[in-house]
């Protein structure tokens, strides 16, 4: 997918057909590649789907060209097809459609199909009549171009743009003394075409000369064609162009020479009968007619001259033709008066381009020129702007701002002033004066006003209106003093702050003022009198009276009174506090005792917990602070403490706190024996673990027992079949089953069963017991060392690695005790 891009060969890359219903690039893609009878690529370009028919005449015509043009930025063009290119025949037109024929190229000179001679190229490549007004002055392949930069027209093109447009987006046409010719090209209306045997003149489809596919044009009369060729025209052609072909007797040689035909029979030539044989030599006259006219619409007729360089021979007289070739749509109405004059008069003429071609003829002279006429619109009739204002009539409250819109002003092309003007209005020490189109008012004092707008168009006719706006005054209330609740305190407490910030003003307040009245023969220390809050201190006993006064930037003032009792100091006593009944299960540490809720108007100065009921008596832990704890044998039953408080002055209160101790249910222990082991022989000691036997309380007794089926040998070691780890020696190999019962207090109890298996020692066989004449007590570590050394060395090397002799164990011999 190529973005940014377009056909190399624009609108002669092949037929163009509009797909209206893609209507993006992708259904674009699928709707090519659904129909390879319209399509080979796809162009999706200004949201229009382009389905192209390549030109298989025009080699990379239907190649991606990348365009930096904005024009192009949301354009997509995707070969969906491979496209096998190949010449069209110039003889018979093979390889082309109908309204097309083969001709040289005028770019790289090989044949391509394009438009015959009566036919032109419209934008989506199809050669149509040019009778269709609709295709009148075909432009270039892009059509539009940006006036002055035509970087996007064609060689020999250039940007038109409409006089009195205010738009910069024009279209390519033909520069002066060039005119389209059928492939859509711009070319010298004075050249016949020739140019070193290619041309981009087009002859007739219906020669009949084949010289492997290697043709020289001539033009006929003018030109001589290589020895022993001549040049054939076809009978009824209207052109003067033919091609080179082999006289008869002769033949096409492979180097594109005529050779003699070896055969006795004449070979006939490759023409029909209609060639000319013998013709005279024509020479071309220089026509010329005149510069490119331009006229504007009410005008809508002038005069055409042609002019011949050569004068007429004696008794010759030239012959004048004017056609019409191309013209915009509508033009029928148009009269052409001289058709056969050197002069044509054409009137009733429209806005559009126009091409006339003017052909002159005389004895075995001939010659043709071209111009274009060019009629523009007529020129535009200004009417005035039309001021307006929105709103007309308005009324802005102060602080607010208001907002003059005159964007709605209009004007039949463009608006390119506008001027704001205060009219009327109260003195200020400013002007209000805007040139946009929006005019904002701030900072206004009260009163009327009148602005004036006035706009200006392009050609200088303005319009003006005016608008009315009150600005009034803004509403200013006096403010709201709030000087808070009255406060009453108590000795010893002598200070004291009033809140007077709840006052309010709907512009603000500008000050605040404290007054204590004179009535009050109380003092006090007075801080902080002219902010919202007032700072007291060293009050005495009895009522004061204090006024706030607040006053708002405009000098309104309000007043508000608060009270201030200042009470003597009494006590009240303090408030035990417990939780009153409380429920614990045993088996328990300790009882908590909680008083820590207890209040007082100032502050508790002692505590004290004593029990006052339940066996046995518990002892009480930091009895004298307001969290105790009770511990000792605790039982189920009733425990009662209280609970006294006291405050600095002695006063006191007291509280109980009653605990009822409960036990739960006893419940058997679960015995756990350690789960089966397997140990291997050699070894000294085997435990089995059975600690992990649980009870809801405690077990106090653990009782292990060898199954019948256990083998008998081992030894218990210190009565540990009495404990939690049952402790073994002296194991052989085989299989030992060990059952484990717990008990708790209550005597409630449970078993469980582990089986340890003893394997026989993998190295049995290379045990030796060695009988020492030694003394077991006197045989020291370093004896045995020397010993296992001295065996080693002993040993046979393995190939396997070293050989080391170890000693498992130690013992007196039986004789010797």
């Amino acid at each position: 997918i190529h973005k940014n891009s377009i056909p190399k060969g624009g609108a002669s890359a092949g037929v163009y057909t509009k797909d209206k219903d893609s209507t993006n690039q992708w259904l674009c893609i699928i709707s090519c590649c659904q129909d390879s009878s319209v399509c080979d690529s796809a162009f999706f370009h200004k949201n229009t789907c382009y389905l192209i028919k390549c030109n298989l005449t025009y080699p990379g015509g239907c190649d991606a060209v990348t365009k930096n043009s904005a024009k192009y930025n949301d354009s997509y063009y995707i070969n969906v097809r491979d496209v096998v290119y190949q010449q069209c025949d110039l003889l018979n037109n093979n390889g082309c459609i109908e309204g097309e024929e083969c001709r040289y190229s005028s770019e790289d000179g090989a044949p391509r199909c394009v438009c015959k001679s009566g036919y032109i190229q419209d934008q989506l490549g199809n050669c149509v009549a040019l009778a269709d007004p609709a295709l009148a002055d075909p432009v270039s392949s892009t059509g539009e171009c940006e006036y002055p930069l035509d970087n996007t027209c064609h060689q020999n093109e250039e940007c038109y743009l409409p006089p009195h447009t205010h738009s910069r987006v024009g279209t390519c046409r033909c520069k002066a003394g060039y005119h389209r010719d059928g492939t859509n090209t711009c070319v010298a209306s004075d050249s016949l075409g020739k140019n070193n045997n290619t041309t981009t003149t087009p002859f007739p489809p219906t020669t009949k000369a084949a010289v492997d596919g290697s043709v020289v044009v001539c033009e006929y009369g003018l030109d001589s064609c290589g020895e022993h060729q001549e040049c054939y025209l076809p009978k009824n052609s209207l052109k003067r162009s033919g091609i080179c072909v082999c006289v008869e007797g002769y033949v096409m040689g492979t180097d594109n020479q005529c050779i003699l035909n070896a055969s006795t029979t004449p070979v006939p030539k490759t023409t029909t009968p209609e060639v000319i044989q013998t013709t005279p030599k024509v020479t071309k006259l220089s026509v010329s007619a005149g510069n490119t006219v331009e006229l504007q619409l009410p005008k809508d007729e002038t005069v055409l001259t042609c002019f011949v360089l050569e004068k007429e021979n004696p008794g010759e007289k030239f012959q004048y033709e004017w056609s019409l070739i191309t013209s915009p749509e509508g033009a029928e109405i148009g009269k052409m008066v001289g058709k056969n004059t050197d002069k044509l008069t054409i009137s009733n003429l429209i806005a559009g381009l126009y091409t006339f071609k003017i052909e002159v003829t005389g004895v075995n002279r001939v010659g043709e020129a071209y111009v274009n006429v060019t009629v523009l619109p007529p020129a535009r009739q200004n009417s005035p702007p039309v001021a307006v204002i929105n709103p007309k009539e308005q009324v802005v409250k102060l602080p607010n701002s208001a907002i003059l819109d005159g964007s709605d002003s209009s004007d039949d092309d463009k608006i390119v002033k506008y001027l704001w003007e205060e009219m009327s209005g109260p003195l200020q020490d400013h002007t209000l004066q805007d040139d946009r189109n929006m005019l904002t008012l701030k900072d206004l004092v009260p009163g009327y006003y009148v602005f004036k707008l006035t706009v200006t168009d392009s050609d200088g006719a303005t319009n003006s209106t005016v608008a009315n706006v009150t600005v009034i005054k803004e509403t200013d209330y006096p403010p709201k003093a709030d000087a808070g609740s009255d406060v009453v305190i108590h000795l010893p407490q002598d200070s004291v702050i009033l809140y007077g910030n709840s006052s309010t003003d709907d512009k603000g307040i500008k000050s605040y003022e404290w007054i204590k009245s004179a009535e009050d023969k109380l003092t006090a220390d007075m801080t902080g009198t002219t902010s919202p809050y007032l700072h007291l201190s060293k009050l005495q006993v009895g009522d004061y009276t204090f006024t706030l006064k607040v006053t708002d930037t405009t000098d309104q003032v309000s007043t508000a009174t608060v009270h201030l009792f200042v009470k003597p100091d009494v006590n009240t006593p303090p408030v035990a506090v417990t939780a009153g009944q409380l429920t614990k299960i045993i088996p328990l540490k300790g009882l908590v005792l909680d008083g820590r809720n207890s209040t007082d108007d100032k502050k508790i100065d002692s505590y004290s917990w004593v029990q006052t009921g339940g066996t046995p008596t518990l002892k009480i832990l930091n009895s004298d602070t307001a969290l105790a704890t009770a511990v000792g044998d605790i039982t189920p039953g009733e425990y009662k403490f209280t609970l006294t408080v006291a405050d600095q002055e002695k006063l006191k209160s007291s509280q109980d706190l009653t605990i009822v101790v409960k036990e739960l249910p006893n419940k058997a222990p679960v015995s756990n024996a350690g789960g089966d082991r397997i140990v291997t022989l050699p070894v000294i000691l085997v435990e089995i673990d059975g600690s992990k036997s649980m009870d809801d309380k405690k077990i106090v007794r653990y009782s292990w027992e060898r199954d019948d089926k256990s083998l008998a040998a081992g030894d218990v070691l210190n009565g540990s079949d009495h404990g939690a780890v049952l402790q073994l020696v002296n194991l052989v190999a085989g299989k030992y089953i060990f059952r484990l019962t717990v008990f708790d207090a209550e005597g409630l109890s449970s078993s469980d069963t582990a089986n340890l298996h003893v394997k026989e020692d993998p190295h049995k066989k290379d045990l030796l017991e060695l009988t020492l004449d030694t003394n077991l007590e006197e045989f020291t570590v370093e004896d045995k060392e020397n010993l296992r050394s001295q065996l080693s060395s002993m040993l046979p090397k393995s190939q396997n690695g070293d050989v080391s002799a170890e000693i498992q164990t130690l013992h007196k011999s039986p004789s010797s005790l």
